[in-house]
């Protein structure tokens, strides 16, 4: 035995096995290294938030930003290391339409492969969404368990507003059209005091093509047809009933409306909306889940939030 030590074969051999493992594990150690957002990154973030939102972030909203973004990438690398890249057929499909654009030539498996070589699939937006969705959904399907009655109970005590069926309209107007020459506001007014010494309203108004009369139309229906001016109305609540009001803006032009029925809406029970009830309880679970895997994901991963903005 101490002679086959003393070998220098041997020795080579045992190097070689240790280098060998050191390189695997380097490679290995390698997919759980990300680059940290750097100033510029960062930046573009900001200016998406100031997009949607119209004003600039407070630090802690940036903090929150780089975060989002970091846990993007960390799904987005789990993805790749998943090989959800290559057994995915959308994903395929897109790389081979990415290839055809850029004339690649070969087979359709040729073309993936070249595809894949030149990286494409790590900077088309088109497959990192794809892998993130299902990313999200490996982390959400881990949700498991079926709700109690008092788990619902509770869901349905903490917003008793949400199973209130919503109020609905019953009305009738007459539509003054933005496009006649005569003001429509000052046309509408005419109308009403001609209405309030005769009740007959024939004659009066424009046609209106979605109709003169509805029937038990909430909010969300009467803001469909006439937009968000018109439905304030009768969110406001200070019409009067069958009695002729106006003029309201809409965006057509001016009406002016009489209502002549309200169903305020009934306080739906629990067991009626029981689905929606474990729809939500679900949901949440879900939610719960896939933080939970991100958590994990983010112990796996050397991370650094560089590159906020001071």
């Amino acid at each position: 035995m101490i002679f086959l030590f003393r070998q220098p074969l041997l020795h080579f051999l045992l190097i070689g096995i240790l280098l060998f493992g050191l390189q695997q594990y380097r490679g290995f150690a390698k997919t759980y290294e990300l680059v940290s957002l750097d100033d510029a990154t960062t930046q573009l973030l900001v200016d998406d938030f100031f997009t949607m939102t119209a004003r600039m972030p407070a630090p802690d909203d940036i903090k929150k930003l780089v975060a989002k973004e970091l846990d993007k990438r960390i799904l987005f690398a789990e993805g790749l290391r998943l090989n959800f890249h290559r057994d995915d057929s959308v994903i395929l499909q897109r790389l081979l339409r990415n290839a055809n654009f850029l004339g690649f030539e070969g087979s359709d498996k040729e073309k993936i492969r070249a595809a894949f070589e030149l990286g494409i699939h790590e900077s088309d937006e088109v497959i990192r969404a794809r892998i993130l969705q299902r990313m999200v959904s490996v982390g959400r399907s881990q949700a498991t368990g079926t709700p109690t009655d008092a788990e619902l109970m509770d869901i349905y005590q903490a917003d008793l507003s949400a199973w209130q069926e919503p109020a609905r309209y019953t009305f009738e107007h007459l539509f003054f059209s933005v496009d006649r020459e005569r003001d429509p506001v000052e046309r509408a007014a005419l109308a009403l005091e001609q209405l309030q010494a005769d009740s007959s309203p024939q004659g009066l108004g424009d046609v209106f093509l979605p109709g003169s009369q509805f029937t038990a139309k909430s909010l969300r229906d009467v803001t469909s047809v006439f937009g968000v001016s018109f439905s304030e109305y009768f969110n406001s609540k200070q019409f009067l009933l069958k009695v002729w009001q106006g003029p309201i803006p809409s965006v057509f032009g001016q009406h002016i409306v009489r209502v002549t029925a309200i169903d305020t809406g009934q306080q739906q029970d629990f067991n009626t909306v029981r689905r929606e009830l474990a729809q939500r309880w679900q949901e949440e679970q879900e939610k719960v889940a896939l933080e939970a895997y991100l958590v994990q994901l983010r112990s796996g991963y050397g991370v650094t939030a560089g590159g906020e903005l001071q």
